[in-house]
């Protein structure tokens, strides 16, 4: 069995069987990605792959798989971005019990 070497944000310098990594290609672009548990920490790692590496990867027998982007990324995007205030304050509002009354009486009584 041959093993991969590969890297852990938090462990480091790895080497794991090629059953334990798996080879994502984009059906929408071609993009390729790897991913593994880290056998130390069992943190999943998702990293990109260049063309050739995902060659190499296969060719080691590394199951192999495919993805379809979401309709919406490809949605044109209007009006402004989300800011770090708006997270904040839709935070609140999940804990806010008379905010989620107020909102479901609107839906429910338009």
């Amino acid at each position: 069995m041959v093993n991969i070497r590969a890297s852990c944000e938090t462990c480091g310098n790895i080497e794991l069987p090629t059953t334990d990594v798996r080879v994502w290609v984009c059906n929408n672009d071609n993009r390729g990605e790897y991913s593994f548990r880290c056998p130390y920490c069992a943190t999943t790692v998702v990293k990109g792959a260049e063309p050739r590496s995902i060659n190499l990867l296969v060719a080691s027998d590394v199951q192999r798989g495919t993805f379809t982007l979401p309709a919406e990324m490809s949605e044109t995007k209007n009006g402004r971005r989300i800011s770090h205030h708006d997270l904040v304050e839709f935070q609140a509002k999940l804990h806010d019990t008379a905010a989620w009354d107020e909102a479901l009486d609107a839906l429910l009584n338009g």
